[in-house]
């Protein structure tokens, strides 16, 4: 419940959420427990494990702050990445607390926050628990996109954490996978045609369309991919998370 001079749950969890920025990817990510510490999904910070690419922090206000890996679970687990926060948090920034009972039953109003898309544009919904996903996962009815990956979900009535936005549900998901299949293959063979140089024939130069084409298809890939959601989404608990953290001896 919200007392006398506090801010409404939805900008107390905007206040406490990032952009989580790491090579090419981009994620969502929240200050965790401490204002030192910061959480996000395992897989958004894929590109420090396999090739040291830095990680930042970027608040809606657009400070960019770098962060530190200390401890993480990885995708096929718990997808968890625990990080410190390696610079000054501006006034009044939140930090969100995890919920004594981290349990997420059906009908449960809950809020999360992210950077859909990776856009600039920090976005917070509601959504409501539908069910159980896994053991440690649950299936929530929000508009879950890349880009929210990483972000917290919380209780709407208390602003407590229970869980991270991990991943979007959405049908036909073999059948996309094999169409980006035929798209990638299509723009390795253009890209191999205009790599050959070029040939004009009737005043169309074909290694300049050849290249063209392998353009656009990249273009398509990542549309196919950015743009299928079926409005389901799936969060993982803090339980494993929090856990985690209390064996470090975190702050």
């Amino acid at each position: 419940m919200k007392t006398h001079g506090e801010r409404p749950v939805h900008q107390r969890l905007a206040d406490a959420t990032f952009r989580v920025e790491c090579g090419t990817s981009s994620g969502s990510g929240f200050s965790f427990r401490h204002p030192s510490i910061a959480a996000t999904n395992c897989h958004v910070i894929e590109p420090y494990l396999s090739a040291g690419s830095p990680i930042y922090l970027v608040t809606e206000a657009g400070a960019r702050i770098p962060a530190q890996l200390v401890s993480y679970s990885p995708e096929n687990q718990y997808d968890f990445a625990l990080l410190t926060v390696q610079g000054s948090l501006s006034q009044g920034r939140q930090v969100l607390q995890p919920k004594a009972n981290a349990a997420a039953p059906r009908g449960l109003s809950t809020l999360f926050a992210g950077f859909p898309h990776g856009i600039h544009d920090l976005l917070v919904h509601e959504a409501v628990v539908s069910g159980p996903a896994a053991s440690h996962a649950f299936y929530i009815d929000g508009s879950v996109n890349g880009g929210n990956s990483g972000g917290p979900i919380v209780e709407k009535a208390t602003g407590e954490l229970i869980g991270l936005v991990t991943q979007r549900r959405f049908l036909g998901v073999v059948q996309l996978g094999q169409l980006r299949q035929k798209v990638q293959q299509l723009t390795q063979h253009c890209q191999g045609v205009a790599s050959q140089g070029s040939v004009e024939i009737m005043g169309v130069n074909f290694g300049a369309f050849a290249q063209m084409m392998a353009q656009n298809f990249i273009v398509v890939d990542q549309l196919l991919q950015a743009n299928a959601n079926s409005g389901i989404g799936i969060g993982f608990s803090i339980e494993h998370m929090n856990a985690e953290y209390t064996r470090l001896g975190l702050p």
